[in-house]
């Protein structure tokens, strides 16, 4: 009988009309019965983005020190203190200079945008109609990836970040998440350092990118983070870059 549970699950899955791409994912992670669970609500987990925008606004990007230990999937994991910390201290002193205003126009004066293909587990850095940055990302496996047209409202240069279930095995407790770029509510694009598995979906809802497109991408994009600040929030005067999402 327990042979045939994988099958029943996939069919419960495809009656409830559920993304088919995603159960193989879960199938192929081997957390197809956690899956059911989030997609079914049986575990009343409520995570679907890394962050209230309570927390988000509380943030003040500044680098944890004190932070040891990283908690994915139930597991404690290898957390890189000592990179994290370098990374984020050499771009907090970043001069951007004249780039102040150009967060989310290019040298030429074409627009810079954010293309996230969730079908391709793909984002494409965009100034007009060349694309400058191509990368995988992990979206949404346990919830959605929201899908359309947002700008960047907030970025933070480290973020805390905790959710998931502890009874099915999903909870995380990451410090210092780097490079994030809130679109959406508490929805982000940023820097995933507990698993190497882009190309795949993987999270709760944002947008896992490598560390080192996400700081790149971080830098390039709007709204721009003053030198020697953790934080900002898009303005008129310093707008966040258009992100979408299909």
């Amino acid at each position: 009988m327990h042979r045939l549970l994988p099958i029943f699950l996939l069919l419960i899955l495809v009656i409830f009309g559920l993304n088919l791409k995603l159960v193989k994912e879960a199938y192929r992670s081997g957390n197809l019965t956690a899956f059911v669970a989030y997609k079914l609500n049986i575990d009343r987990d409520t995570t679907t983005s890394c962050c209230s925008v309570a927390e988000i606004e509380k943030a003040n990007g500044d680098f944890d020190e004190n932070a040891t230990l990283a908690t994915f999937n139930n597991e404690i994991i290898d957390y890189p203190e000592t990179s994290l910390a370098y990374q984020t201290s050499e771009s907090s002193q970043t001069d951007l200079g004249d780039q102040q205003v150009l967060g989310t126009t290019a040298a030429d004066g074409s627009e810079k945008w954010i293309e996230v293909s969730l079908d391709q587990q793909t984002v494409r850095a965009w100034e007009g109609n060349k694309v400058v940055m191509e990368f995988p990302i992990s979206s949404g496996l346990w919830g959605r990836t929201p899908k359309g047209t947002f700008n960047i409202w907030y970025k933070t240069r480290s973020q805390s970040m905790k959710g998931g279930s502890q009874a099915l095995g999903t909870y995380y407790n990451l410090p210092n998440v780097p490079n994030n770029m809130f679109f959406y509510q508490g929805y982000a694009l940023h820097g995933a350092y507990w698993h190497n598995n882009f190309g795949h979906p993987m999270s709760h809802g944002c947008v896992n990118e490598p560390l080192a497109n996400a700081a790149a991408i971080f830098d390039w994009a709007g709204p721009i983070v003053p030198a020697g600040k953790n934080v900002v929030r898009a303005s008129a005067d310093n707008p966040g870059t258009r992100v979408y999402i299909h």
